[in-house]
């Protein structure tokens, strides 16, 4: 009887070993989550990643190890590995949560996960490896050239005046508290004995300005291309500050987008920069016909953001100007030396 009961238990041991225990490593499922799809250069971003068994049986060891994207790195360490050892029951699933970040504008996506389980007897080990199923972007940073910070914040200081010069006596948007300075013919008696105290009337403006942010990608070295996707960025920014709708051309991958203007149009915008792999499409004097032939839209102001133009860019860019005359700005990026080095 014995001998039996040997033989029997060494049968279930062998269906153990060459049987269920590879099923077991398919029938553990991984799944990858990021907290949010656009990121800033050095936000701190979290992963969460989950390990489910979905067999019927515990699997007694597992190691379980997950290698972020490339060029990633765990907050307070200076890799972007993050290992566990665990025991998992049958049904159940195991979730851990890391912080990281990202230097560099781009995608990351190339992550992956490694799975790694023993065998019934302790033996040997079987392994497993997945590619992470998500993805995130990281937008440029903000530029931080201060003469092209200062070429800007003057024009659209310009544009400000401008656009604030004159106010439609039509249109009046509310009512505000009166500093003696006001005209007479502003105060609004009606709302001022409702209150109790002097009100002068908001009126809208007759000047609704807008604006065409323009990006060369067809020339410049990548040091000088990512620098011009950071002067987009913050031209897109004051715009948004100054509640200013805009629309955006290229001719590379960075694409097109529609007049306006709000988070949703800026982050657009900000995924398609960092998505680009810096590739030109079309040629410079293509870019320029093609905003010419777009027309000039009343009260519009175009930003031209390139690497820095050739003679022949320039010769290129001179029906635009004509078009355009004080509305257009030029802002080109140069690169130090010392800083491509």
């Amino acid at each position: 009887m014995i001998p039996f009961i040997l033989v029997g238990l060494a049968a279930v041991i062998l269906i153990l070993q060459t049987v269920l225990t590879p099923k077991a490593l398919g029938r553990l499922i991984c799944r990858d989550f990021f907290d949010m799809p656009l990121a800033e250069p050095d936000e701190k971003i979290l992963y969460t990643g989950k390990l489910i068994n979905n067999w019927f049986l515990p699997v007694v060891y597992i190691n379980y190890v997950t290698y972020l994207p490339e060029g990633t790195r765990i907050e307070g360490q200076s890799a972007n590995r993050d290992g566990h050892r665990l025991f998992l029951m049958p049904h159940r699933s195991y979730s851990h949560t890391v912080a990281f970040s990202a230097s560099k504008r781009g995608v990351y996506r190339k992550g992956r996960h490694y799975v790694e389980i023993g065998d019934f007897l302790g033996l040997k080990t079987l392994l497993r490896s997945d590619p992470l199923k998500v993805d995130i972007t990281v937008m440029p940073r903000r530029c931080r050239d201060e003469a092209i910070i200062r070429t800007l914040g003057g024009y659209l200081g310009d544009i400000s005046v401008r656009r604030f010069i004159l106010e439609d006596p039509v249109l009046t948007i509310g009512h505000l508290d009166y500093t003696g300075r006001e005209p007479m013919n502003k105060i609004s008696w009606k709302q001022s004995a409702r209150v109790g105290q002097l009100m002068v009337k908001n009126n809208d403006h007759t000047m609704e300005v807008n604006a065409a942010v323009i990006l060369n990608q067809a020339s410049g070295s990548e040091a000088e291309k990512e620098k011009s996707f950071e002067i987009v960025r913050s031209v897109c920014e004051q715009l948004e500050e100054m509640k200013i709708p805009y629309s955006f051309l290229s001719n590379g991958d960075a694409g097109n987008l529609d007049e306006g203007f709000g988070e949703r149009h800026f982050r657009a915008l900000m995924t398609n920069l960092g998505r680009s792999r810096l590739t030109g499409f079309y040629s410079f004097e293509n870019l320029t016909d093609r905003c010419c032939l777009l027309g000039k839209k009343t009260n519009r102001s175009y930003f031209f953001i390139s690497p820095p133009l050739s003679a022949k860019d320039r010769e290129a860019l001179s029906p635009l100007q004509q078009m355009a005359g004080a509305d257009l700005i030029v802002l080109e990026a140069e690169v130090e030396q010392d800083a491509v080095n």
